[in-house]
């Protein structure tokens, strides 16, 4: 998970030391399973679920291989994230559980980190031929059928260009640090690929392959009963030595949010019948240009169902709306972010089709200012005050999956 808080992409990724973990699965058909495609984000009347086999059998459809039966999305959704370590220790499960108490509906579990890494045992060709695994998780099917069992709600997030193993793998279609090419006599290997400032690797966003694999990825994941899947590092990179970047798959001059759009665009038709959510820099609400990363939230709008702005307060820059410590003022800050967003949200919807919403991540951890139930409350409150009728919930980010007692509101 990142934020972009800065109107420079040399400060974007302030203390950004604390972020993201995950894995993937084994296809539904590997487990003769299927999914309906009869809902799309746009113009769909029920985009959160797919279609029961009662339903088939009064169609007169064939029903000889099993449905898998997902959870509709939460009307409000108030949920927390697990890394792939946590999701795989019984005592994080445990805290997880005890949580219903306060209202929590849902879970996002990491199905591929930034890292690069499968959590559990996947049998994908790609992920056995690079040896892509770490299986933290050892059932996966089993903790999502745990979760529904308790009417939790669960969405597989899955981190997209930020994956240092496949670019490792398949040096051909890394981002490389053209200095380190040039010293080599022109050659790209796995010696010259770039990294950011936490000394991640990432993968051309041009690459068609990388679409591939993400959607092979997405569709695995969907074989485990997730209700929904939701995408992060669908951008550029924007942190370390940014000038020193060679794409070998990017044609040079060509616009970053044209390679972004294109690849929502593809994710979209790809994924079509499933819920998909779109994690951004929360910068992208109140910047109509691009900020350097390919991030146009109007594209967003047009391709998820839910698009998840991290507005955490603790990552915009000194001086932003005027403040000096903007992590000392949640309520503002959010409040800021959010109704800039709704905004161009509903200029989006008054000419396009979409029946996308906003479903923020809110900051649950100390960074600028100590974060106890009452910040992480301000910034519910904002998000319900500026969203009014469109407030869908939100989602608690903590990088450690500690999450604070009473902050889920």
């Amino acid at each position: 998970m990142e934020d972009a808080p800065c109107y420079t992409v040399s400060i974007f990724m302030k203390k950004l030391f604390f972020i993201g973990i995950g894995g993937v699965v084994l296809s539904a058909a590997a487990f003769g399973l299927s999914y309906t495609n009869k809902d799309s984000v746009n113009g769909s009347s029920n985009a959160t679920g797919m279609e029961s086999q009662q339903e088939q059998i009064k169609k007169g459809e064939d029903v000889t291989t099993p449905m898998i039966e997902r959870m509709k999305t939460p009307d409000v959704m108030k949920a927390v994230y697990l890394t792939a370590p946590s999701a795989g220790r019984e005592d994080k499960i445990q805290t997880v559980l005890a949580m219903k108490k306060n209202g929590l509906n849902a879970v996002v579990i990491d199905v591929k980190d930034s890292f690069g890494m499968v959590a559990y045992d996947s049998q994908l060709e790609t992920v056995k031929q690079y040896k892509l695994r770490q299986k933290f998780i050892r059932d996966l099917g089993g903790l999502v059928q745990r979760f529904h069992d308790e009417g939790i709600y669960v969405i597989g997030r899955v981190a997209v260009f930020q994956d240092t193993a496949f670019a490792e793998a398949r040096p051909e279609i890394a981002v490389h640090d053209a200095r380190k090419v040039r010293a080599a006599g022109g050659a790209m290997s796995k010696k010259t690929i770039w990294r950011d400032r936490k000394n991640l690797a990432w993968v051309d966003p041009s690459s068609s392959e990388v679409y591939e694999y993400v959607v092979a990825l997405s569709k695995d994941v969907l074989g485990y009963g997730f209700d929904e899947l939701n995408y992060d590092y669908i951008r550029f990179p924007s942190d370390g030595s940014i000038t020193s970047i060679l794409y070998p798959k990017t044609i040079e001059n060509t616009a970053h949010t044209e390679i972004i759009k294109k690849f929502m665009q593809y994710l979209r038709e790809e994924m079509r019948g499933v819920v998909i959510s779109a994690d951004l820099f929360g910068f992208t609400m109140i910047k109509t240009e691009d900020i350097g990363i390919g991030q146009i939230v109007e594209d967003a709008y047009a391709n998820f169902d839910f698009i998840s702005p991290m507005v955490y307060p603790s990552h915009y820059p000194d001086g932003f709306m005027g403040y000096k410590n903007p992590a000392a003022w949640p309520y503002e800050v959010v409040a800021d972010s959010m109704q800039k967003g709704k905004e161009r949200l509903d200029m989006h919807k008054a000419t396009a089709s979409s029946t996308a919403k906003l479903r923020p991540w809110l900051q649950d951890f100390d960074l600028g200012a100590d974060y106890d139930a009452a910040m992480i409350g301000k910034q519910i409150k904002a998000s319900k005050d500026t969203l009014k009728d469109g407030y869908v919930g939100y989602m608690l980010w903590n990088p450690s999956s500690n999450y604070t007692s009473g902050g889920l509101q």
